[in-house]
């Protein structure tokens, strides 16, 4: 795979089918659809320390945060559509105008993927062997997105 930017974005090219199906699962995975990921990506910003303030944030800013989230993963679904396959490879696009929305679904997907497989961060750092092959592909689905969101913050502005 070979990845470039310029004024006009982003450009995966050389793609091969692994890395083209980690990008197709994105969405799903930023999706966030169990209750835990759920609390983790819409937490409360005093997670229980005052009832009165998470109750108020539940009702005036979780629902437009979900609107705001659902479009950034609209968007990531709309530019994925244009994936182009020529043989064995793929290229995608991502428009600038994107980045922002691509780097909150990644880190949504990081953050549901770690929530629901139960990623410690000793399993991030290594530091002991991962039971089973669910959370061992989620932990390579969080590095490589997250991989991936580190580039794209190098050259946002947010």
């Amino acid at each position: 795979m070979q990845i470039r930017w310029d004024e006009d974005g982003w450009h995966f090219e050389e793609m091969d089918a692994f890395v083209l199906g980690l990008l197709r699962q994105l969405p799903g995975c930023a999706a966030a659809d169990d209750d835990a990921a759920q609390a983790r990506i819409f937490s409360s910003p005093t997670q229980g320390a005052d009832m009165q303030e998470d109750q108020d944030w539940r009702e005036n800013v979780t629902p437009e945060l979900r609107e705001l989230f659902q479009s950034h993963v609209d968007t990531v679904r709309a530019d994925l559509a244009h994936l182009k396959t020529q043989g064995e490879t793929s290229s995608l696009a991502i428009p600038a105008a994107n980045a922002r929305a691509w780097i909150h679904t990644l880190n949504q997907a990081r953050l549901a993927l770690g929530t629901k497989h139960g990623v410690t961060e000793d399993d991030i750092e290594a530091r002991r062997k991962v039971r089973g092959n669910a959370k061992a592909y989620a932990l390579l689905q969080i590095d490589f997105y997250g991989m991936l969101l580190g580039m794209l913050l190098s050259r946002t502005d947010l």
